[in-house]
Formats: C-alpha cells, sequence, structure tokens
C-alpha cells in the first residue's frame, strides 16, 4: 500500500518549477515544490493542512469538503519521506541532475516543530538517501525548547533553522499570525541554535502593504535585531486573502533602513507563482477534484 501517491503535477511557464499534487492514504492532498534553480529544491510539507492561521498564508485556509477544517493531521515519517522520493527518484538518472545540490525546506504545509519527531526522523532517512544534500527547516518559533534541542539532534547533513517573523512587536505579530508565541524567547533559541551550529541564521520577513511595511516598522524591526546575529530574508507577499503586497518603492526603503541601522539583509523572490507554488501558496486546491 503506497504511502503517498502522487496524483498531478503543475510545471511554471519558466519550466524551473513544478507543484506536485499527492494522496495520502486517508484520502488527502498534500502539495510539494520542486523548485530547479541553481539547485534542486525540495519544499516538503510536515502537516495536512496547518493550524497556525496566518494571515497571508493559503495552507491554513479550510477546504469545504474537509468540514471546513485548517487543519487535518500530521504527516508520519513515512509519508514526508514518500512524497519526496516521489519527486526525486525519477530524476536521479537524468543528466542535467546533481545529487550533490539537493536542498530540502521544510517549508511547505504545517508547521514543523508541531510534528518535530517525525519530521527530524524524515530528515535522517533522507539524508541517508541522498547523502550530500542540506537541510533547511522554518518555524513560527512555537516551541522554543524544541528550536535549542534541533541544535543538539545528530543529523549527518548541513542543518538549518529559519525563524518566520514578519513583525517588529508581539502584538502586530498577533494580528498577523495569530498563534505565534512571543517574539524574543524565539529569538533567543534561535540565536542558541546559530551558536551551537556556527552558522548565520535567517529571520524571514514577508512585507504587506499597510501591515508591516512603514519605515517606523522597519526601525522597529533593526532595533529588535540588533542585539542578534541574524540576516533577514525581506521577501514580497504573493497577494492572498485580500492583502497586497509593498511597492518595490516600499520595499526598497524598508530595505535601507535596515541596512542603514547595521542589520544585513537579503532578498527572495517566490518561483512558480503561475501554479500557485509560490511561498505561501501550497493548500489542497484539487480536493474535490482528485479524491472521488
Amino acid at each position: 500500500m503506497f504511502e503517498v501517491k502522487l496524483l498531478k503535477s503543475f510545471r511554471s511557464k519558466d519550466g524551473k518549477t513544478i507543484k506536485y499534487l499527492q494522496l495520502t492514504n486517508d484520502n488527502h492532498i498534500i502539495e510539494t515544490g520542486y523548485y530547479d534553480i541553481d539547485e534542486h529544491i525540495v519544499c516538503i510539507s510536515s502537516q495536512i493542512g496547518c493550524a497556525m492561521g496566518c494571515l497571508f498564508c493559503a495552507t491554513t485556509n479550510p477546504d469545504d469538503s474537509s468540514n471546513n477544517k485548517s487543519f487535518i493531521r500530521n504527516l508520519s515519517s513515512n509519508e514526508i519521506i514518500q512524497q519526496v522520493d516521489n519527486i526525486l527518484l525519477p530524476l536521479k538518472n537524468l543528466k542535467k541532475f546533481d545529487a550533490k545540490k539537493i536542498l530540502f525546506s521544510y517549508m511547505g504545509m504545517g508547521e514543523p516543530f508541531l510534528n518535530y519527531t517525525n519530521t527530524i526522523n524524515s530528515i535522517k532517512k533522507l539524508i541517508e538517501k541522498f547523502p550530500n544534500s542540506r537541510t533547511t527547516i522554518s518555524t513560527l518559533g512555537i516551541n522554543p525548547t524544541l528550536m535549542r534541542k534541533l541544535a543538539h539532534e545528530k543529523i549527518n547533513t548541513v542543518l538549518n533553522l529559519h525563524l518566520s517573523l514578519h513583525a517588529p512587536t508581539d502584538a502586530l505579530r498577533k494580528k498577523i499570525l495569530p498563534k505565534a508565541q512571543k517574539i524574543q524567547p524565539a529569538l533567543r533559541a534561535l540565536k542558541y541554535f546559530s551558536s551551537v551550529k556556527n552558522i548565520s541564521s535567517k529571520v524571514n520577513y514577508v512585507l504587506i502593504a499597510g501591515l508591516n511595511d512603514s519605515p517606523k516598522h522597519a526601525f522597529e524591526l533593526a532595533n529588535l535585531l540588533k542585539p542578534y546575529p541574524f540576516i533577514i530574508k525581506l521577501s514580497n507577499l504573493n497577494d492572498f486573502n485580500n492583502l497586497k503586497s509593498s511597492s518595490q518603492k516600499t520595499f526598497n526603503l524598508f530595505k535601507k533602513i535596515l541596512n542603514t541601522e547595521g542589520i544585513k539583509t537579503c532578498e527572495f523572490i517566490s518561483t512558480g507563482t503561475d501554479v500557485k507554488a509560490g511561498c505561501g501558496q501550497l493548500r489542497r486546491h484539487y480536493y474535490n477534484k482528485n479524491t472521488k
């Protein structure tokens, strides 16, 4: 019996992104992204749906066909592995496929730290299959204790951790990320992880027009992060839920303020948005069509 079965795929116009719809044994759909850019990136889902309720993310948007639930359940470690195998194993024999350039990105559907054991077990097994791969996990900082524990897991891979922040204050962050915990414990846990691993971790910040992208927010963010050795990964919103992305002028000013205040930044641009494979776009869009 299959763990996860590949149903359908959607390739972006530029040919660099493929979104995969995959079916679990209990008839639920998960989505997985594959991005063939400078390396082979697999955006891995750890849950069916998500309970975090983030304003800008389609994953938490409920489906009528699942009794209006945003979250169904955790994926098992075998299900997580199978969704990756379904994508990478057919590619392994292609001449252009470089097995030394694989990045497993736990940034798909779900909050990995709410499925910690299965996430860690899947990473360990995946790096046995793909020994030269790297792994990145993204979290809302829902469990700072587990973030610290991650630093000491015996995992034979280059492992990094990103914190999804998206606001400079607890009050605004709670509005954007309703289930988020306090900022400072998460920042301290990320600093601990970075120190143990001796790497520069990143803080993700999606700019949303009129909500978290003003100069005031930029200065607040700079003051918040000055004590920490992080890189701020700035990205624009993939329009969703009546929210709009910031203008390029606003984005540039926000970045300039951070840089002037001594904060290191990098920019991230989603690919595959034409097939809804960009950040915040994965969900169970095709549930009714493919599970009957």
